[in-house]
């Protein structure tokens, strides 16, 4: 069982850096950047993952651009993996975004993880002049297209959205064949995008219960497709609060899925999950400031993750 970190929503340079060298000296898999552009200041409804679909954060939380903010921890870090959970696709512009990818992953020695998401918020793609109704097959366009920029010698794709032909785009990608997706999302097309696109179904703000429930479709979809379920990852994202370390307020925790316990409690989670078949999980702390972040990173380190560890 690998365990990853959500890196936290701060905005000084030493910071973000005390926090991922830690984490990559305690051990731990991945540290992975979440994506907003803007938040609305009327708040939303929308937000799939409270009962009410109010966002867990206030409009004016500081986001740090994902891409911008990635390379700046692969300059501080050495060995962790890196990655986006996830970066919001049509966002940006694929071959550009193809190319972020490709060069974080060429600087970083093979460290990237691109996680990928449709994204929920209809303010955010209203304010990028992106149409929200076409959002789903905007992104399985995208992926069709990162595979082909990251694979072939002299690229082509004819989309809806976008078309190329007559170009090369170097440097292709350290890891091979490309940079791992890890697909987001928890409904059943999310399944099937994984099963046509990804090599990791990255689920956020669930249960394992609920992971465990839709992995009979997910095997289903993945061996009609002609390949092996083992070779999909299965992801787990939740936020994390230690009921017994007097860190941050249990009433912070509003998202989904969310693992509130004692220390036992989590342990306990952590062998649950492994049975159900879940490979990974990426946790977020609702704590202020880089000292409690890293104290419960430091308790999270010396408590779970050698048993983690030891499930493989």
């Amino acid at each position: 069982m690998k365990i990853g970190l959500s890196i936290p929503q701060l905005l000084d340079g030493e910071s973000l850096r005390q926090f991922v060298q830690r984490a990559e000296a305690l051990g731990f898999e991945s540290v992975l950047a979440g994506d907003h552009i803007v938040l609305p200041t009327a708040g939303t409804n929308q937000y799939p993952y409270t009962a009410d679909g109010s966002f867990a954060r206030p409009a004016e939380d500081p986001f740090l651009e994902t891409m911008t903010l990635l390379g700046y921890v692969a300059a501080c870090t050495d060995v962790i993996k890196l990655g986006s959970t996830v970066v919001i696709l049509p966002y940006r512009n694929p071959v550009v975004q193809a190319k972020m990818f490709a060069s974080l992953d060429v600087l970083t020695n093979g460290r990237m993880i691109c996680g990928v998401g449709v994204g929920w918020l209809e303010k955010e793609f209203d304010t990028l002049g992106v149409p929200y109704a076409d959002r789903g097959p905007m992104s399985d366009e995208f992926l069709e297209m990162f595979k082909i920029l990251w694979t072939e010698p002299e690229p082509e794709f004819h989309g809806k959205y976008y078309q190329f032909d007559g170009i090369s785009f170097y440097p292709k990608p350290v890891q091979k064949p490309h940079v791992p997706i890890w697909v987001g999302g928890h409904t059943r097309r999310a399944l099937r995008r994984t099963v046509k696109y990804g090599d990791c179904w990255h689920t956020t703000r669930q249960t394992p219960d609920f992971v465990a429930q839709n992995l009979p479709y997910l095997h289903q979809e993945t061996e009609r497709a002609g390949r092996d379920p083992a070779s999909i990852t299965i992801s787990l994202k939740r936020s994390l609060h230690f009921t017994d370390i007097g860190i941050g307020e249990r009433g912070s925790v509003r998202t989904g899925g969310a693992m509130i316990g004692t220390t036992q409690e989590v342990l306990d989670d952590v062998y649950y999950c492994r049975e159900l078949g879940i490979d990974q999980l990426t946790y977020d702390f609702r704590v202020e400031g880089i000292d409690q972040s890293l104290q419960v990173m430091e308790h999270l380190a010396d408590r779970v993750l050698p048993a983690a560890e030891r499930l493989g």
